[in-house]
């Protein structure tokens, strides 16, 4: 019950079209129930001598009439109440995308995208299919079986007794399998969702799969997650295999009963020959809700472990929110971002990543950071965009702490660039406009122009609208880098953040880009980061990194007078492309 509130808001909106699809399906129950009642005055008529033509035509005309509103109600009930269904499930699916939206990287990366694809897909269509058929069979089973049973105590209490002393048995074996399914079902979710992982990764690892001839590996790691699937699915199957047919059981030993008890008490003339027919028409309509009972039963435990998956996402908090009492950046300030006395550690991480930094990036200008492998820049522009939380008091924009800053208001104006261009399976045009999607067809070209990409892409097949594949895959992996530099050209931030997003083009492509940048970021705050030195030597001011550190800056002429850890990587740098040729 405590999982229901993710529900609680839905369908209190959804009020209004349960409530009609609700009563249309009991107008529907009543009017089957009020069935047999007819069948009775028909067959006493019959074994009584009274029938006539006139009088069982009157009685079939009234079956069929009944037959027809019947039909035109469930015209009403299934689309509100398979609708609203419908409904729960969208409105659940685009809360669980909004809250991943706004989870922390950490998050992310304990909780691999098919894991969280399935909590999206499959656990949401087991919450779909229980408000909707599962709450149709419940509703329907529990005035269903009342109202028959109200029935057949009306015709004779003493045969509905034994009628419902097979109840007490039902009761107890519902409640026992409701617990092992609840079990069953949440191996059966971990184990889809793990497949499901595994099955992303196969084929989005494709292209390396075929280039290491790994398909075997694969393949063997893919049968391994399918027996495992097919293995807790088969201990659900069997579970259900005993708890389907017992239902049955229970409900045709009923039937014996009835009709051993019911067949002498018409014999001694307790009950009519009509009476007795009704009876045994009430009978089967209670086998429906007491096969309903079993099948609610598992829909809405298979139900209940899938609202306890999405749950456990949707209840998990964002581990970056913003501020209780947001602080406003002043229009006019120049947006100059500063780290003072900034340490960061990842958890579990044997050292900081970065220690005592201290940097600045003036309004207006272009800034460097380079320095060895894993010396803490990535890490730096990730906490300046807030994608990992800083430390209060150590990173400001324009003076203000970006933790008293709402992130939005960050965001809009500080952009940041990773080092892996992810391109949607688009088209060209498409991937550029994520980032402003009224841009003007000058504009796309305006920034391609700038990002070196113009003339390849004037000579694919149709040009802007030229379909790029999953991930991309037609263009090559400096294409997709200089596509990705064009798009966060095109969204034009204040400050823009670049984590080393040229690392697969040539070295002579890399300084037309850099030289186009000075000029379209003219009067703009860019923040570099790049493994080449010669990259950056453009740059007003360099800080060199090493081991979180921050162990020189200044201008590319100061630091190689300086003759420290910037001149020995240059000149290895140097040395390396003069081997090469």
């Amino acid at each position: 019950m405590t999982r229901l509130r993710l529900l609680r808001d839905i369908i209190v909106r959804e009020k209004k079209t349960l409530v009609i699809g609700l009563a249309a399906l009991w107008a529907v129950d009543l009017l089957q129930l009020y069935v047999p009642r007819v069948i009775k005055f028909a067959v006493d008529d019959l074994t009584q001598g009274r029938a006539s033509g006139e009088s069982l035509l009157r009685q079939g005309g009234l079956v069929l009439a009944l037959a027809l509103v019947v039909a035109l109600l469930r015209l009403v009930w299934r689309p509100l109440i398979m609708g609203s269904a419908r409904r729960v499930e969208a409105d659940l699916r685009l809360r669980l995308y909004d809250h991943l939206q706004t989870m922390h990287q950490g998050f992310l990366a304990d909780n691999p995208p098919g894991e969280l694809m399935a909590r999206a897909s499959n656990d949401l269509n087991n919450i779909r299919m229980a408000a909707g058929i599962g709450l149709v069979a419940a509703m329907d089973g529990l005035l269903m079986g009342c109202a028959a049973v109200g029935f057949m105590l009306y015709i004779s209490p003493l045969l509905t007794l034994m009628a419902l002393l097979p109840m007490p048995l039902v009761v107890a074996l519902t409640r026992v399998q409701s617990r092992r399914l609840h079990h069953r079902y949440m191996e059966v979710q971990d184990a889809f969702g793990r497949l499901t992982e595994q099955a992303r990764e196969a084929l989005s690892g494709i292209r390396l799969v075929k280039a290491y001839a790994l398909d075997r590996e694969q393949g063997a790691r893919l049968e391994a997650g399918g027996r495992a699937y097919l293995r807790v699915n088969l201990n659900l199957a069997r579970d259900l295999a005993l708890f389907f047919p017992l239902m049955v059981f229970f409900t045709n030993l009923s039937l014996a009963l009835v009709l051993g008890g019911g067949g002498w008490l018409t014999v001694l003339g307790s009950i009519t020959t009509g009476d007795f027919v009704a009876f045994s028409a009430y009978l089967q309509m209670l086998t429906w809700p007491m096969m309903a009972l079993g099948w609610t039963v598992s829909l809405m435990q298979r139900a209940a472990t899938s609202l306890e998956r999405v749950d456990q996402v949707l209840s998990t908090p964002p581990a970056i929110v913003d501020p209780p009492r947001p602080q406003e950046l002043d229009p006019a300030a120049p947006l100059t971002l500063e780290a003072r006395g900034l340490s960061f550690s990842y958890p579990g991480a044997a050292r900081p990543a970065l220690q005592d930094l201290d940097l600045s990036a003036p309004a207006g200008t272009t800034t460097a950071l380079v320095g060895p492998v894993a010396s803490g820049k990535s890490t730096l522009l990730h906490l300046m965009a807030r994608l990992q939380d800083p430390p209060a008091g150590c990173l400001f924009l324009a003076g203000v702490d970006v933790r008293e800053l709402r992130l939005a208001d960050l965001r809009s104006r500080v952009g940041l660039l990773p080092q892996e261009a992810f391109v949607f399976a688009a088209s060209l045009g498409d991937n550029l406009r994520l980032a402003k999607p009224e841009a003007t067809e000058a504009e796309l070209w305006r920034v391609l122009t700038a990002a070196e990409l113009a003339e390849e892409a004037k000579i694919l097949p149709q040009g802007l609208d030229t379909m790029l594949g999953e991930r991309g895959h037609t263009l090559s992996g400096g294409q997709r880098q200089r596509l990705a530099l064009a798009r966060a050209l095109l969204a034009d931030p204040p400050v823009l953040l670049l984590d080393d997003p040229l690392s697969a083009v040539d070295s002579q492509t890399e300084q037309r880009i850099i030289a186009n940048l000075a000029g379209l970021r003219a009067g703009r705050t860019t923040l570099v980061v790049s493994h080449r030195l010669k990259s950056a030597a453009a740059a007003q001011q360099i800080y060199v990194l090493e081991r979180g550190r921050v162990v020189e800056s200044g201008h590319h002429a100061e630091l190689m007078t300086a003759g420290g850890l910037y001149q020995r990587l240059f000149a290895e740098q140097a040395l390396l492309a003069e081997l090469e040729g």
